[in-house]
C-alpha cells in the first residue's frame, strides 16, 4: 500500500496559510477598554499565530532530510576516496526512531499513533482538575515523550515538571490566572 506524503514545502505553505488566517482572526479579538489589564484577551492568540508563521517560514526553507542524507553520503564517499584512513565515528545512538527507519511511536501501524495521542490529550483534560495543572501536565509530557520513543525518562520528568511549574507560576503569579492546584499546596 502506497502512502500519500506531502512534501516539506507543501506542508509549510499549508501551515503558513492556516497561520495567517488564524493570526488575522486573532487580531480581530476586541480588547478590554473598561478595565486596564496587563494582558489583553488577544495577546496569546496573536503571539501563537505569529510564532506559527515564523515556524512555517523556517520549515519552508529548511533543507529536507533526504538532501542532508545524500550530502552526508557524498561527503563520506569523498573522504574514503581521498584515502585518509580516518575512522568514522559511531552512528548516533540517540537518533529518533523515525530517522533509524522505524516508526516514531509504539505501533507498527502509524495510523494508530494519532488516535493514541488524541486519547492522551483527552486523559490530560480529564485529569486536569483532580490532579491539578502541574501534575497533569508533567504526566502528559512524560507519557507522550515515552510514547514517541524518548528513552531518557528522568530528563522527560525534569523538563515536564520544570516547564509545568514555570508555566503555573507565570500564569498564577504573573498574570493572576487561577489554575487548578490538585493535591499540591500552592
Amino acid at each position: 500500500m502506497h502512502h500519500f506524503r506531502f512534501s516539506q514545502r507543501t506542508l509549510a505553505v499549508v501551515l503558513g496559510l492556516v497561520a495567517v488566517a488564524y493570526t488575522v482572526q486573532a487580531y480581530r479579538i476586541p480588547e478590554f477598554t473598561a478595565v486596564q489589564v496587563p494582558v489583553q484577551p488577544g495577546t496569546l492568540p496573536r503571539g501563537l499565530g505569529l510564532l506559527l508563521i515564523v515556524l512555517s517560514v523556517a520549515l519552508f526553507f529548511q533543507k529536507p532530510k533526504r538532501q542532508e542524507k545524500e550530502q552526508d553520503e557524498r561527503q563520506g564517499q569523498e573522504q574514503q576516496g581521498q584515502g585518509q584512513g580516518q575512522v568514522q565515528g559511531p552512528e548516533r545512538q540517540s537518533a529518533p526512531a523515525a530517522a533509524r527507519g522505524g516508526t516514531s511511536g509504539r505501533f507498527r501501524d502509524t495510523r494508530l499513533e494519532p488516535a493514541v495521542l488524541l486519547l492522551a490529550i483527552c486523559l490530560y483534560v480529564a485529569l486536569f482538575v483532580p490532579l491539578g495543572f502541574v501534575i497533569s501536565t508533567t504526566l502528559f509530557v512524560v507519557g507522550t515523550a515515552w510514547f514517541l520513543g524518548f528513552t531518557r525518562h528522568w530528563v522527560s520528568a525534569l523538563v515536564g515538571g520544570g516547564v509545568a511549574l514555570a508555566l503555573y507560576l507565570a500564569m498564577s503569579e504573573g498574570l493572576d490566572v487561577a489554575l487548578p492546584t490538585g493535591p499540591l499546596p500552592f
